[in-house]
């Protein structure tokens, strides 16, 4: 398949990067040439210098016989123009990164005019994710799979955690949970467990399950306190709050921001009535207390600084606050949050990655591949697979127990008319059932590739 991918910043970076990593032929337009020669020095991508808007850019890009082209400029204004113009030039499907909240709505109306396949906002995205993760504590990294229907945990087994020492089946038996346990990192190793596995100190341990169970099964083992949100205090006021904002309040939260620049306090405010706008310094330690940083059982840090995100969490939650989350652009800043027990952090431009890797998936299933979505764990040691069930597929209506599965394949849930359930040696799939494959073998792109 033939990608382009027009604007080579963070967000378009991490959408080559991934989709160069699965082998799709990936052509880069970037008018910043020292920004295009260092890509093309790290990735194996073509690189083609000059502006996206550009004819005869895009001719040099071969975009006539282009897949798809994915607009990830800065500009929302270029983005469209560089879609509809490699629509009308030839290009089969287009993508564009659409920011500004005063287009969304509108770009809606006009999607099919434009001759887009799909827009994304990793703003708005990132929203949504930031609502979804204030459920889970700091500790605990989650992300959605299965088109959000289910959900991914990361917890870390520390000294003094009920589930140390205990095989997966005893945790089974006792709690009698809807959580399935399906990727161990042990001294850097991943290990696709089974029942009889033992889980020690030090371990992480990927779970899967619905959002509501996976609550359930943290609380049962004290590994969360339930605790509802009622006030909660931003810092930034950039487009992230600008989507995060009204949705919180609909919930009925008490949102305070605290945000630098006048300009944008007032157009919070304007945009905004019912929402507490602070003017000034979020890394202000006495500011913070002021407003009563104490009292909040949430904090957000979203200024487009990584150390500053990362400094006042820390603060933060050294001051009791239960649910910290910064934002932070670079991965690399990984190792560090975990010591500092901030894992779970939210990164746009990957969740914008992750979004589009999903809908070339969904294009390359009608190219040969059954693969519904797939999500990396493990530090993409571990991929998560959602197979739909065809009538290809050569284990129909057999017990799972039955089926000769290659090593470091696990069967982890069959969803069911959109109810999803555990799969055990009894389990059966049917006809128009989706799987959820777990597997240490990478490039897996039909269900029967999991056969022995």
């Amino acid at each position: 398949m033939k990608i382009i991918i027009i604007g080579n910043g963070k967000v378009g970076f991490a959408i080559a990067k991934q989709l160069s990593h699965e082998g799709y032929e990936i052509t880069i337009v970037e008018n910043k040439p020292q920004v295009l020669n260092l890509t093309m020095n790290v990735l194996d991508v073509v690189g083609v210098y000059g502006n996206g808007c550009n004819y005869d850019v895009l001719k040099e890009a071969n975009v006539e016989q282009a897949d798809l082209v994915i607009a990830a400029t800065s500009s929302d204004e270029v983005n469209i123009i560089s879609c509809l113009l490699a629509k009308k030039m030839g290009a089969d499907h287009t993508i564009a990164r659409i920011r500004n909240p005063e287009y969304v709505r509108g770009l809606r109306m006009l999607k099919e005019d434009l001759g887009l396949s799909m827009q994304i906002n990793p703003e708005q995205t990132a929203a949504r994710e930031i609502v979804r993760s204030l459920s889970f504590a700091n500790s605990i990294k989650v992300s959605s799979f299965a088109k959000g229907r289910m959900e991914l945990a990361e917890i870390k087994i520390k000294e003094g955690n009920p589930l140390c020492d205990q095989t997966i089946y005893q945790i089974d038996s006792a709690l009698k949970s809807q959580v399935q346990f399906v990727a161990i990192q042990r001294d850097g190793q991943a290990i696709i467990p089974d029942g009889m596995t033992l889980l020690q100190e030090n371990d992480k341990v990927t779970l899967t399950a619905t959002a509501k169970q996976l609550e359930k099964f943290l609380c049962e083992t004290g590994i969360i306190e339930h605790r509802a949100i009622h006030e909660l205090m931003i810092i930034g006021g950039g487009k992230i709050t600008f989507y995060l904002a009204p949705m919180l309040m609909e919930m009925g939260i008490a949102v305070k921001v605290i945000e630098i620049k006048r300009d944008r306090c007032e157009e919070l405010v304007e945009r905004f009535p019912l929402l507490t706008v602070i003017h000034g310094d979020g890394t202000d330690h006495e500011l913070l207390l002021s407003e009563n940083l104490e009292e909040m059982d949430a904090f957000i840090a979203l200024t487009d600084n990584d150390e500053e995100n990362v400094i006042t969490s820390m603060y933060a939650s050294s001051h009791g606050v239960p649910r910290v989350l910064p934002k932070v652009n670079r991965i690399a800043l990984g190792f560090l949050l975990e010591k500092l027990g901030l894992e779970n952090t939210i990164t746009p431009k990957n969740l914008t990655a992750n979004q589009i890797v999903q809908y070339v998936r969904a294009m390359q299933n009608t190219l040969g591949s059954s693969v519904e979505s797939l999500t990396k764990i493990v530090d993409d040691q571990v991929e998560v697979l959602e197979f739909r069930v065809r009538e290809n597929c050569r284990f129909i209506n057999q017990p799972l127990k039955e089926i000769k599965f290659k090593k470091g394949i696990l069967l982890s849930n069959i969803l069911r008319k959109g109810k999803a359930t555990i799969a055990s040696g009894n389990s059966t799939v049917s006809l128009g059932d989706t799987v959820i494959i777990i597997s240490q073998l990478h490039g897996l792109r039909e269900i029967n590739d999991v056969l022995a």
